[in-house]
């Protein structure tokens, strides 16, 4: 599968394509009081660059379980669904990424992870839930592996940014679970699992990133709420613990990296911001079923 590089002007369309998509969320939150904010290293690029971190291509949002659930129903009953999906994943439109996310309908956006799926392939920025981290050793040793295994199972392909360890047992595992329901029901299982502290999400001291391979928590109280802060030409929420987040995630993230570690997040097969990706089924993407 030959993969693209984009130009810097491709670049700047995409963070400009996504930093629409953000402020749209932003808008609707607002006028219906939800709460949300920037993630990963979209907070990066909001406290040190004041916009996008120069070579970043998506940006990531996040919410608390109850403003998640808030959000849903806003979404529902307001959202531009013609312009915008909310995207989650389930039993038959799996896109084999790692979060939820909000699309831009009128994109395309083609990754190696999703080429090969019938599923939305509109510019995506991803949407993620806070999830509650277990209050015990045992707890968290056993939430670390139900979310690996989550991970794994909703990807459904071997992680390309990872050791040759782990990318020979993620091989094995799937080679033994290798059928879209089996690979399903194993995704649910260990999700509830791991997402089942989130009962009592208040009482929580940490939160944990219910990934692949999940390792890092962060103090709940950090994302308890938002400060508004510049980001481009708008201001986007941040939580309110942003600097100590950042700090426990990245460590000193002020400086920037070194210059191999500064390329863009996906790895991508096609790009055109222009277009619904609907024009291009079976012509670009979910090629050989057609």
């Amino acid at each position: 599968m030959k993969l693209i590089e984009i130009t810097d002007e491709e670049l700047k369309d995409i963070q400009r394509k996504s930093l629409d998509i953000v402020k749209y969320t932003a808008q609707l939150c607002k006028e219906h009081d939800v709460k949300f904010f920037l993630y990963g290293g979209s907070v990066i690029g909001a406290v040190r660059e004041h916009g996008f971190v120069p070579w970043d291509d998506d940006m990531d949002i996040k919410f608390t379980p109850k403003e998640y659930e808030k959000f849903r129903k806003v979404w529902d009953q307001y959202a531009d669904k013609e312009h915008y999906t909310l995207w989650e994943q389930g039993k038959g439109h799996n896109d084999h990424t790692l979060s939820s996310s909000i699309r831009d309908n009128n994109t395309t956006f083609i990754t190696d992870s999703t080429v090969n799926y019938d599923v939305n392939q509109g510019l995506a920025v991803d949407v993620g839930v806070c999830v509650a981290g277990a209050n015990s050793k045992l707890g968290e040793m056993i939430q670390m592996i139900c979310g690996a295994g989550a991970g794994l199972f909703k990807a459904g392909r071997v992680p390309a940014r990872k050791g040759k360890l782990v990318k020979t047992a993620a091989k094995i595992i799937l080679g033994i679970f290798r059928t879209e329901n089996s690979q399903y029901v194993l995704w649910q299982f260990f999700r509830k699992i791991a997402v089942a502290p989130n009962k009592h999400y208040e009482d929580a001291e940490y939160i944990k990133e219910i990934t692949m391979f999940p390792k890092l928590k962060f103090r709940r109280e950090w994302f308890d709420d938002v400060k508004w802060v510049p980001f481009e030409d708008t201001e986007l929420p941040i939580p309110v613990g942003a600097e100590e987040y950042l700090k426990a995630r990245y460590g000193n993230c002020i400086e920037l990296p070194p210059e191999k570690d500064r390329h863009p997040e996906h790895r991508i097969v096609f790009l055109d911001l222009n277009t619904p990706y609907k024009e291009y089924r079976g012509i670009k993407y979910f090629v050989n079923e057609i």
